[in-house]
């Protein structure tokens, strides 16, 4: 009756869409920008697309087409969350402090990175789709750097000036565009225990946001 596929191998990766979309309204639908319930999102949704292969793995009898449905609505929605949310979020960090960015270097700092992004989304689906198995290492930084990357960074807004802090958000954006595209190893984590770690930074980054938020 409908087009394209809903079961269990890919509601993590809707899930971790949903977080993304709540973040939106966060810094876009709301009166009042809450950037540190922004960020909190963006993490949530870091979690769900590091989750969301394992969940898919575990569905018994996938068919070659689930499996490259998989690749691509994972990059699709790995384009929505990583890419151009954490553009939103430096949206609604200048818009809640004030702060004012120039124009001529942010348009091609930011327009720099979605290029570089989706080229490395489109090598990768390209590569994963030649591959056979697990793949043991990462060609380039991946784009789900960001819910780990910008979060850390974010910490920073309560110790720096908040034009210092600004300026150094957008300059991040450059590194990590040049690093997504730059052709270097980068070995895979074992999986139990990556989860495990990004799962407990995530949750002690929350912690510290929402503490400093009350303060």
């Amino acid at each position: 009756m409908f087009i394209g596929k809903y079961d269990r191998s890919v509601v993590v990766t809707y899930l971790g869409v949903l977080s993304t979309m709540i973040g939106f309204y966060f810094i876009l639908g709301s009166s009042q920008i809450r950037v540190t319930g922004a960020i909190i999102c963006l993490m949530i949704s870091g979690i769900c697309d590091m989750f969301d292969g394992k969940v898919a793995r575990m569905v018994k009898k996938r068919s070659e087409e689930d499996k490259r449905y998989g690749i691509q609505i994972d990059s699709l929605t790995d384009m929505v969350s990583f890419i151009a949310y954490p553009i939103v979020i430096l949206y609604g960090i200048c818009k809640a402090f004030h702060v004012s960015l120039c124009s001529f270097v942010a348009i091609p700092v930011l327009a720099l990175f979605v290029i570089c992004g989706i080229s490395r989304l489109a090598y990768f689906n390209i590569n994963a789709e030649k591959e056979s198995g697990a793949l043991k290492y990462f060609t380039g930084l991946p784009v789900t750097s960001t819910a780990i990357i910008f979060p850390a960074l974010y910490l920073l807004r309560y110790v720096l000036p908040i034009n210092i802090f600004v300026s150094l958000y957008l300059a991040f954006f450059a590194l990590i565009a040049f690093l997504m595209i730059f052709n270097f190893k980068l070995k895979k984590p074992k999986a139990n225990a990556w989860y495990i770690t990004c799962t407990t930074l995530a949750i002690i980054m929350t912690i510290i946001l929402l503490w400093l938020k009350m303060r």
